[in-house]
């Protein structure tokens, strides 16, 4: 169970991701899921942080792309001023539209890095790919009602990784 869900970086936000330790591994591409990871599920579009971030993310040489289980209307209207590729209706963690990303983009899975706020959802996905994780805090506590279903889950898993050692929520590390 560890492979599955223990992120290879542990952020408190994505304000905390370290775009120069990405560019160092090799990342080429950053897929981000967008509620509760950049924003809440209830904003439709971007802060200015996520803004400044996404285009620190661009002239640091790292594409972005978008990444989410929520319906095309949303993600699209949340994606108008990041000129950003989407992938709405992800079906995270299956596998499907994680291929389509390496359709679309010219990138290897090794230069692939996946940012979200869910183990079952983005970083089982990632890791079911082979793809470079990074876990964040949910940006709010408030959830979809699919989502508050993951949670329930995700405490069970978070308990059981933490008594072995592999992570501890609230415990960060890159």
């Amino acid at each position: 169970m560890k492979k599955w869900f223990v992120p290879d970086c542990y952020v408190a936000s994505y304000q905390n991701v370290n775009i120069n330790s990405l560019k160092e591994k090799g990342i080429a591409l950053l897929a981000c899921d967008i509620d509760n990871t950049l924003v809440a599920h209830d904003e439709p579009h971007p802060s200015q942080e996520v803004v400044q971030f996404i285009q620190n993310l661009k002239e640091a040489g790292i594409e972005v792309v978008l990444i989410s289980n929520n319906v095309k209307q949303r993600v699209e209207v949340f994606a108008e001023e990041l000129a950003v590729s989407v992938y709405p209706f992800a079906k995270k963690p299956l596998k499907s539209t994680y291929h389509k990303i390496l359709q679309d983009h010219p990138y290897k899975i090794k230069q692939i890095a996946v940012l979200g706020d869910q183990l079952l959802t983005d970083i089982l996905g990632a890791k079911r790919m082979g793809l470079y994780t990074i876990l964040t805090d949910p940006v709010v506590t408030r959830d979809l009602k699919w989502t508050k279903c993951n949670r329930v889950v995700e405490v069970m898993i978070y308990k059981w990784l933490a008594k072995k050692g592999y992570l501890k929520k609230g415990v960060y590390y890159e």
